[in-house]
């Protein structure tokens, strides 16, 4: 389970720094400021698409500098090509990683054929969360207007890490990342965090 009061107790294993006498060496002081520092999130932000590189992916930076409001911390961006079985086992890796507690994708979420990411992701849900692409939609209508209905940008749960689907519009991925993204990221990761036995 995620531990959303101290930054070093996160999803994956942790190692404690060890003293001569082979203990762990852990002051009173040291877990009072393990008990108050907030966590910071780890981020996974994905693009979709054939035709871009990391140095050309606007959405993608766009995204990011959202993300450095303080809400938590990118520990992985790629860019992939829009195959939906490459997108599924992106996304199934990135969900098993321990220092990922949300994942972003970004494009692939418009009604061309070749716009896939949706049909991928879709099925990897265990839970939808309908609202995260109703109010990312509706927020970015003030700046595309009526054209938001192309996008299909959606949210959901998979093995306990929310992944949202952003639209490739480098305006509207910073849009719904602002308004969506940052005020629920830590939130909804810690409601959906997979109990561990």
């Amino acid at each position: 389970m995620v531990d959303f009061q101290s930054r070093d107790t996160r999803r994956g294993p942790e190692d404690d720094d060890e003293d001569e006498a082979g203990e762990a060496s852990v002051t009173a002081e040291g877990e009072a400021a393990a008990e108050t520092t907030p966590a910071a999130l780890g981020f996974a932000v994905v693009t979709v698409g054939s035709e871009r590189t990391i140095d050309e992916d606007a959405a993608g930076d766009a995204t990011v500098e959202a993300l450095a409001e303080g809400v938590g911390e990118v520990v992985v961006r790629d860019v992939i090509g829009d195959r939906y079985d490459g997108i599924q086992s992106t996304v199934g890796s990135l969900v098993d990683r321990g220092d990922v507690d949300v994942l972003l994708t970004i494009g692939g979420t418009g009604p061309q054929p070749s716009d896939v990411t949706v049909e991928a992701v879709e099925p990897l849900l265990d839970k939808h969360l309908p609202g995260v692409g109703e109010l990312i939609r509706r927020r970015c209508a003030e700046e595309r207007g009526s054209a938001v209905v192309r996008t299909r940008t959606t949210g959901g749960i998979i093995e306990g890490v929310p992944i949202v689907c952003l639209p490739g519009d480098p305006v509207l991925a910073r849009t719904g990342t602002e308004a969506v993204v940052v005020p629920e990221a830590e939130p909804l990761a810690e409601l959906a965090a997979v109990e561990e036995e």
